[in-house]
């Protein structure tokens, strides 16, 4: 099936580092997304729960008690930059026959492209998109409920400005704190999903401060989608974060308007 809206909710903090491309996702020991995954029992998170986050990096762990009902997994990245623009750049690109497009135009073509974030070139050079400034995480995700209640058809974008600045200033209570309020959020709006509504929650950076702007380190970082009717599935092949942009592509229903990148991380015809 196709869908008629793609809500994006991009935490931006919760990727984690690696030395080369096949490094694996856990060798970094330090790092804010390991404390907080260190210590999922004291901090109740049950949307990213459910969402398969805690699934991802402990290897479908038995342990885990919340099953998930969601499609997750991890992507990595072909840069090696971590600005604030590599990861969405390689996510959201795509090629036309004669240059260079982004899925949120490819969107704004044939329906609403939706971008709600705190100021980020990439981001506000969509001119086809419909551009909101916020400041606050609870300003985006409220200007995420006022474009739901407007908006029946086409991508909603949220980039969460404040979590990923808390990560990057590697204060664990104060981003625990926030994440928890996040989760919070993400359970309203995944109990509020229309039937033909797909959620996907992820991160385009890597937010602890040992990956600042132009560090060069590659990025692993964890997808999950979720609409009313998904069980819970892992696909542990781990590719390129440009399929990110193809499952959008593909579950609007225009994939087949751009000559790449064709392959997204489930079929959605389903």
């Amino acid at each position: 099936m196709s869908y008629k809206r793609v809500i994006i909710v991009d935490l931006a903090a919760l990727g984690v580092r690696s030395d080369n491309e096949s490094a694996q996702h856990n060798s970094d020991n330090d790092t804010i997304l390991t404390h907080v995954l260190n210590q999922s029992s004291v901090f109740a998170l049950p949307a990213l729960h459910q969402l398969g986050f805690f699934n991802v990096y402990f290897d479908d762990n038995e342990e885990v008690e919340i099953k998930p009902k969601a499609t997750y997994g991890t992507t990595r990245t072909r840069s090696i930059m971590n600005k604030p623009c590599s990861g969405l750049r390689e996510m959201f690109d795509c090629s036309l026959s004669y240059r260079v497009s982004t899925v949120f135009e490819e969107a704004a073509k044939q329906t609403k492209s939706i971008i709600i974030s705190k100021f980020v070139s990439y981001l506000f050079s969509q001119e086809f998109s419909d551009i909101h400034q916020v400041g606050t995480d609870q300003e985006a995700f409220d200007e995420l409920d006022s474009q739901l209640d407007k908006v029946d058809r086409g991508l909603l974008f949220m980039q969460l400005p404040e979590l990923q600045e808390m990560a990057e200033s590697d204060d664990f209570d104060e981003f625990t704190d926030e994440l928890y309020v996040v989760d919070r959020y993400l359970e309203k709006l995944m109990d509020n999903l229309n039937d033909d509504d797909l959620l996907m929650v992820l991160s385009s950076r890597v937010g602890d401060n040992r990956s600042k702007d132009g560090l060069s380190t590659y990025k692993i970082l964890p997808v999950m989608m979720h609409d009313n009717h998904f069980e819970g599935q892992h696909f542990t092949n781990q590719p390129y974060v440009c399929e990110v942009g193809a499952t959008v592509l593909n579950c609007l229903g225009i994939q087949d308007r751009v000559i790449s990148p064709k392959h997204s991380l489930f079929p959605c015809d389903r």
